[in-house]
């Protein structure tokens, strides 16, 4: 109760007063803007589903989603840590496949490293033609010894058999003689029955040793054949190893290699399309941040959001339609018309929530693609939408029946 004055009257205090008033404004500020922000596809969106009997049959399901390219958005950045040395591409550029969107600075050491990978190619060649020639020449001139030690070993044993039957005759005469000297007795002189015993002695020992000789000579011939076989098949063996040694197929494949990262140094497109976003600038370092944004727009979708409790009325190739409160393309055609093309297999949390605070947000959706039937103009005005929210009905009846 106010206290009394002085003079008896009571007195009021204005600063409680003054902070309830102040509160009381806004709140109802607050419940102002949230009436004037409220999502008006998604209220109308909670408004017709609360307004269906649970068991009611519908005759379309209603949903959320999002107008996109058929292929999603690419993003592509460069395939390690490196430098944008040039963009070659501005955003919203139309691209062809293949074409040059970017350059890396690490373009110039690519090139020197394969430059690098030519050079050592082509010296391996060189290296290799030298080896094959040196033991390709080792290798005749092993053959050409064994060879000659085949054409030889017969000439040498028909000679030393020659020599050999030349000395058993010259022996059978020297005996004859000596034989005669012994039948002649004390007719000839002692001195020159010893000369003739002296002859035949050596012509036994000459006979003899060419005997010797004939069979060395056959033994030394065998093992002379094995050497120069085993010499051979050495010779053989080494120039496989050092031809081995120098793999030119793995200098091919460095090339290659060497190829591939100077291929890399260039941002590609990997399909027509438009570029959407440019996310990095020239000169700066890029690692697994991606440095742009494509996509093929040739064919737009609408992913829809269809809530879990709904989705066994959708069926493929079932009838829908698009619309949006925003954008020229809504305006002139009220609704878009399309197909559902696909429905995904798992649950999950939406994505595309509505703006009302009080909408249900935590609802499991599963992914449906919506196929849009677009004109030439109205494609092109859909591509300045991607990712645009729109509201999409899915007719579970053929659309006449709906109607």
């Amino acid at each position: 109760m106010p206290a009394l004055h002085e003079k008896g009257r009571r007195t009021f205090f204005w600063g409680p007063l003054l902070v309830a008033a102040a509160s009381a404004g806004f709140v109802l500020g607050a419940v102002c803007v949230y009436f004037y922000l409220r999502d008006p596809i998604g209220m109308q969106l909670q408004a017709e589903a609360e307004t269906l009997p649970t068991n009611a049959p519908l005759d379309k399901v209603v949903a959320l989603g999002r107008i996109e390219p058929k292929d999603g958005i690419l993003s592509l950045g460069a395939p390690a840590p490196d430098r944008i040395r040039r963009l070659l591409v501005k955003e919203g550029e139309k691209v062809e496949k293949d074409q040059p969107l970017a350059i890396l600075a690490s373009e110039k050491m690519r090139e020197i490293e394969l430059e690098l990978a030519h050079i050592q190619r082509k010296q391996a060649a060189l290296r290799l033609q030298a080896v094959t020639a040196n033991g390709q020449a080792q290798i005749r001139a092993a053959k050409c010894r064994r060879e000659q030690t085949e054409k030889l070993e017969p000439l040498e044993i028909k000679a030393l058999k020659n020599k050999i039957a030349f000395l058993k005759a010259q022996e059978e005469n020297a005996k004859k003689d000596f034989e005669r000297y012994i039948a002649a007795g004390d007719a000839i002189a002692k001195q020159n029955m010893e000369k003739q015993e002296l002859a035949l002695r050596q012509a036994q020992t000459e006979r003899l040793a060419t005997q010797s000789q004939l069979e060395k000579l056959r033994m030394s011939s065998t093992l002379d054949r094995q050497a120069a076989d085993a010499q051979l098949e050495a010779m053989q063996a080494e120039l496989k190893q050092s031809q081995s040694a120098i793999s030119l197929d793995l200098l091919d494949a460095q090339i290659k290699q060497a190829e591939e990262r100077l291929k890399e140094t260039k941002i590609r497109a990997p399909c027509d399309g438009k570029i959407l976003r440019i996310l990095a600038r020239e000169g700066e370092f890029v690692g697994t941040q991606p440095i742009l944004q494509m996509a093929n727009v040739d064919s737009m979708v609408v992913s829809a959001e269809v809530y879990e409790a709904d989705i066994e009325h959708v069926k493929p190739g079932a009838e829908a339609t698009v619309t949006s409160d925003i954008g020229r393309i809504f305006y002139k055609n009220n609704a878009l018309k399309g197909k559902v093309a696909a429905i995904a297999g798992v649950v999950g949390r939406a994505q595309v929530t509505p703006l009302d605070p009080l909408a249900a947000t935590d609802k499991r959706v599963i992914e449906v693609k919506i196929a849009l039937e677009l004109t030439s103009e109205q494609a092109q005005l859909a591509v300045n939408l991607i990712g645009h929210q729109v509201r999409v009905e899915i007719f579970t009846k053929p659309a006449e029946e709906s109607r």
